[in-house]
């Protein structure tokens, strides 16, 4: 059990507010753990899972303290359930990070990475922010300056640091810019669009072409076919 010590530093919120815990139905009053960041109920001194904030009607978890409006399911035995978090289990008053037999094991590296390993997945959450998932082969690798990468078979994707985008698959291949131009490539359709910062639109396809300008002028052209 976790005693109430110097590391509650401060009440969550007003007192005069009745907070609900969500898996009795009863008012609680709650504190913050200063050191693991947890939410706890001042009465029974243990960990609370979900509750409303009396003062905000917000929705929280209490491993984090974080607002988890709208995410939250309610089961039909009355019970309440978030599935957010998947690394940790909450179990009588406490929580706990989850065990191979919950489906996925947990580990903790020296180096301040954690792996998640389960049936065909797997992710692992770098000390820098950088967060890498395998499911089912489908790779995904994020960056803590927003740089995205996505391979699932023909398919990848990726976003780089300065928000340029790009698509691909077998047969397409779509381009967008950071500064709102877009290209788009269909082999498979032998079609291209082209938008360019202007607004200016071009579209090129086997029988025509056509070229829009952000006034709304077009030029249509019919493409010449060889016999």
């Amino acid at each position: 059990m976790v005693f109430i010590t110097s590391l509650f530093v401060f009440a969550v919120n007003n007192s005069k507010a009745q907070n609900t815990d969500l898996s009795t139905g009863k008012t609680i009053t709650v504190i913050k753990h200063q050191g693991n960041g947890m939410i706890y109920n001042t009465g029974s001194q243990r960990a609370v899972y979900l509750y409303v904030d009396g003062a905000t009607r917000d929705t929280i978890y209490g491993r984090t303290g974080e607002v988890i409006n709208g995410k939250v399911v309610a089961l039909k035995n009355g019970k309440f359930v978030y599935n957010g978090d998947q690394g940790f289990f909450y179990d009588n008053g406490e929580f706990r990070a989850r065990r191979k037999t919950d489906g996925y094991e947990k580990n903790f590296q020296h180096d301040g990475d954690v792996k998640l390993t389960g049936d065909n997945f797997k992710k692992k959450i770098e000390f820098d922010g950088d967060v890498k998932v395998k499911d089912n082969g489908a790779k995904v690798k994020t960056k803590e300056d927003g740089e995205l990468k996505v391979k699932d078979g023909d398919f990848k994707e990726k976003v780089d640091g300065e928000g340029n985008h790009l698509i691909k698959d077998s047969t397409t291949k779509i381009k967008i810019d950071n500064d709102g131009s877009l290209k788009v490539k269909d082999n498979e359709q032998d079609y291209k669009q082209k938008v360019e910062d202007d607004g200016t639109t071009k579209t090129k396809n086997a029988d025509s072409k056509r070229k829009v300008k952000r006034n709304g002028k077009m030029k249509n052209k019919q493409t010449q076919t060889q016999q």
